[in-house]
């Protein structure tokens, strides 16, 4: 198979979600998953399991000032309303998508996925994501944080990224420090001497 049943995952945050500035468009997020060296983080030609509440990429139920984005005209949409909400960017790095969706729709009669209770999805979501090569989630989310302890308990902690401007590698810190209900951190998921519990 194409990808040898390696996929990398990312939670994209939109919607009414209210910390507007970490709302971006695709291409953004392309530019953010980069290592120092220039490096993609998620390689070029991956499968991308995308847990969010857009999947159409439509930023149809995105809101700032209490009004739908697509009330803006574009050219002056402001801070959290994606100029370009598609997902076109990442199709056009050769990423393959992945929606939870396609598996709602794919599923035979009779498949796992078409017994589970719609409310428990989120749940299978973050499951999913934990077990990723690779998980990017959104700054300031606690889904993202939640899907960060549980790869921790994986041991893929280390492998857990934000997408979001400024913090891309602020999950690779070992020091647990600020607000801290935003995310996780090792002592989570390691013993007084660092190894996995």
């Amino acid at each position: 198979p194409q990808h040898n049943g390696n996929f990398y995952t990312l939670h994209i945050r939109r919607g009414d979600f209210q910390f507007k500035w970490v709302k971006h468009e695709a291409s953004k997020i392309l530019t953010n998953l980069r290592f120092p060296n220039g490096t993609s983080i998620i390689p070029r030609g991956s499968l991308v399991y995308i847990a969010t509440d857009d999947p159409d990429g439509e930023c149809r139920g995105c809101l700032v000032e209490r009004k739908s984005c697509t009330t803006y005209e574009k050219g002056k949409k402001p801070v959290g309303c994606p100029e370009d909400p598609s997902w076109q960017a990442f199709l056009d790095f050769g990423w393959t998508l992945r929606f939870l969706r396609d598996y709602l729709k794919e599923a035979p009669n009779g498949s796992a996925l078409k017994a589970v209770n719609p409310n428990a999805l989120g749940m299978v979501e973050c499951l999913v994501c934990s077990r990723g090569v690779v998980f990017a989630g959104t700054y300031m989310s606690t889904f993202t944080g939640y899907i960060h302890r549980v790869r921790g308990y994986h041991g893929l902690g280390e492998d857990t990224y934000y997408h979001s401007s400024g913090h891309v590698f602020m999950l690779q810190d070992r020091h647990p420090g600020g607000h801290g209900w935003t995310r996780e951190f090792r002592t989570g998921w390691t013993d007084d001497g660092g190894g996995l519990i």
